[in-house]
């Protein structure tokens, strides 16, 4: 669960002695002014921090422990571990000895029982859920309001909320990818059916491929969203041109690699004598988009963790990759022969997997050898 839908629910758990209901987004921003001697925070700041819109910038330490206190206080945050699953959900640095001996006086943050289950987990796959645990408990005490029975008012917020989630811009994200995936069938099934291709029909597949391979993965480093990723906002990465560079590095070496995959099929395919069916060759045309996709992710994020930054000067000598699309639709031009037979077609890719493969592993064992 990330820190928003965290924060959610232990302001819902929380209690104004006043009113006897939980504590709204206004009257938590108040508190936190009280707190810290100053205008605190507006309502709508407190929901931008629980939907994810804003965050509070790490530096301002103050203002996540005045949160802490004020939760801890109206028992919401009930022990050390309650606070720490809050903060480290949020990518923020965990309660020391002296933070936490204010906060929970007497308490021993070390033997502290972990939190219950529904703030307990990390929920790393948490964004596949339409509902979270916070916002299933908020609707929940919502629907107790009004005459019986409330699980029709259930009901219809359950509904509501899933269907809110189908924004215009999800909507036009999904058809912007299927795009993608029709682009590339379009650009690269020929190449993949190269085993009923004559000299012409070679051609006009390579340059096809060569065409693919040097679009295809802009557009989908293009569709990660560095920006808002909790991640490098926290490492104050997030407009880095290092890092946008490095994912579309990562697109353009997972692209090669399922790209070597779904030629593989191919190999297989032809090695069992069987005929090109329309729907395999649609799937085969999705494991380039999938691989690069993950590998976009990935590669920005391994580099980082070698070199604790993230310079051109660690990784800039791969981005020669970006030309190994038309460099291997030469080679094919020049050897398709060689691919009539299955054991020198099959030394062939694997020989093209490793120089993939092979400088990376390199270079962060030489990494790992000086630190």
């Amino acid at each position: 669960m990330e820190f928003g839908k965290r924060l959610r629910f232990f302001r819902l758990q929380s209690i104004d002695p006043k009113t006897h209901k939980p504590l709204t987004q206004q009257k938590l921003g108040e508190l936190l002014g009280l707190e810290m001697g100053d205008y605190g925070f507006s309502g709508a700041a407190i929901s931008d921090w629980e939907r994810g819109k804003s965050r509070i910038d790490a530096s301002h330490r103050v203002v996540l422990l005045s949160l802490v206190k004020i939760l801890n206080q109206h028992g919401g945050i009930k022990r050390p571990a309650d606070a720490i699953t809050l903060l480290e959900s949020g990518n923020y640095r965990a309660l020391n000895p002296q933070e936490a001996e204010k906060i929970f006086p007497g308490e021993n943050i070390e033997g502290a029982d972990p939190p219950p289950n529904s703030s307990n987990a990390h929920f790393p796959l948490g964004n596949l859920n339409f509902i979270s645990p916070a916002d299933y408990q908020a609707m929940l005490e919502e629907s107790k309001k009004g005459p019986p029975p409330a699980w029709p008012r259930m009901a219809v917020s359950v509904v509501n909320k899933i269907t809110s989630k189908i924004s215009a811009s999800r909507v036009l994200k999904a058809i912007v990818w299927i795009w993608i995936w029709l682009l590339a069938h379009f650009l690269l099934a020929p190449s993949l059916q190269w085993q009923a291709l004559n000299t012409e029909g070679n051609v006009y597949s390579m340059v096809l491929y060569a065409a693919g391979t040097l679009a295809l993965p802009p557009l989908i480093a293009a569709l990660i969203n560095t920006k808002d990723n909790a991640f490098w906002m926290e490492q104050k990465m997030r407009t880095s041109t290092a890092l946008r560079l490095y994912v579309h590095q990562g697109a353009y070496v997972g692209f090669h690699v399922g790209y070597f995959l779904a030629f593989g099929v191919t190999s297989v395919q032809v090695l069992a004598g069987l005929s090109a069916i329309p729907w395999i060759e649609m799937i085969k045309t999705i494991i380039p988009i999938i691989i690069s996709y993950t590998s976009a992710q990935i590669v920005p994020y391994n580099l980082w963790l070698a070199y604790r930054r993230l310079d051109i000067r660690d990784g800039g000598i791969f981005f020669i990759f970006a030309l190994l699309g038309p460099l291997w639709a030469l080679f094919f031009l020049e050897f398709h022969e060689v691919f009539s037979n299955p054991l020198t077609r099959a030394v062939v890719i694997l020989l093209a997997v490793t120089i993939l493969v092979t400088p990376q592993t390199i270079k962060y064992r030489i990494k790992g050898s000086q630190t």
